[in-house]
């Protein structure tokens, strides 16, 4: 179509300039040609209509120029956004023990950002390309997909995951989303977002593991901030501060840890300083700031407050 157009001009340049110079075909193409490339007149053509028909022409050949300019610019960064996607397509290939995050919106880019602060393996997936590629320039493994979809979550490695995130907009697809992944890894551990407090039973019932109303946790903590500020600092240094002595984690006892069947201030005595906020029992039940008479077993889970070195030594310990 371009070289059409191209050919249109200059067939009808030089047919202008046969008529009005008097000049042979030849010649008269020649100076069509020869001006559109140079944008000078140098066969001091005066007469008013060869110099209009020669304004169209160097017009015409500017405007052409930045056309190919403009293709030429899409098709370097096409060229970089294709080596970005077989990048990330190399990933995608090798992940396991990782997380999916479904939707990379308001909520979906914070806990990204949670996750990849954390130094934690996930993939992103999302519908909106702008989302996705302002995802990868951040360094994110993200793809453009639709995480309702099975064919999207299996190219996500779903079945070797170890957790999903479902925080799209609406509570029906985080709905499906929920449904599906638990459907092809039973063993995922499922989080979903929901925007109604009557559709929560709904998303648990499809088999989600926890689900979570961002509306709801912005007002208690807006309140909370209110109401007892200096208690809220102390829980957002913890949670936000990465760089904060003091830092929150859950430790799970494994099968073969050396410190099953034993007291948990027992195991306190190994690990001084560090502080237990909680226990969870594999059973499922759960209790806060426990007096240390506790026999731990596997499965259980510590959430355990403490330095960076303390949380290290008692995760040596367990």
């Amino acid at each position: 179509m371009l070289i059409l157009i191209v050919a249109s001009f200059l067939i009808f340049a030089s047919l202008g300039f046969r008529a009005i110079e008097n000049i042979s075909y030849s010649e008269a193409f020649y100076r069509a040609t020869y001006i559109s490339l140079t944008h000078h007149d140098n066969f001091k053509m005066d007469s008013w209509p060869s110099r209009a028909i020669i304004i169209s022409l160097v017009l015409a050949s500017l405007v052409l120029l930045a056309y190919l300019l403009k293709l030429f610019g899409e098709y370097i960064i096409g060229l970089g956004d294709g080596l970005k996607r077989r990048k990330v397509k190399a990933k995608l290939l090798r992940m396991k023990d990782h997380y999916i995050v479904c939707g990379i919106g308001r909520v979906g880019s914070q806990v990204a950002r949670e996750l990849a602060s954390e130094n934690q393996l996930f993939v992103a997936i999302d519908k909106d390309e702008d989302r996705v590629k302002e995802a990868i320039a951040m360094g994110y493994t993200a793809f453009v997909g639709d995480p309702t979809k099975e064919k999207d979550l299996q190219k996500a490695k779903i079945e070797k995951a170890k957790g999903i995130v479902a925080c799209l907009g609406d509570d029906s697809s985080n709905l499906f989303v929920t449904l599906t992944s638990r459907q092809i890894n039973p063993d995922l551990f499922i989080v979903s977002r929901a925007n109604r407090e009557e559709n929560i039973t709904r998303i648990m019932r499809a088999g989600a593991d926890k689900v979570t109303m961002p509306n709801q946790i912005g007002g208690f903590h807006m309140a909370t901030m209110l109401m007892r500020p200096h208690v809220i600092d102390i829980l957002d240094v913890l949670s936000t501060n990465k760089s904060s002595e003091l830092q929150v984690q859950e430790i799970v006892i494994p099968h073969s840890s050396r410190v099953s069947g034993h007291r948990l201030e027992n195991v306190l005595k190994h690990a001084e300083g560090v502080s237990v906020l909680a226990l969870n029992t594999a059973s499922g039940s759960s209790q806060v700031h426990p007096m240390g008479r506790e026999v731990i077993y596997p499965g259980d889970k510590l959430v355990v407050m403490g330095t960076k070195n303390q949380l290290q030594s008692i995760q040596k310990l367990v």
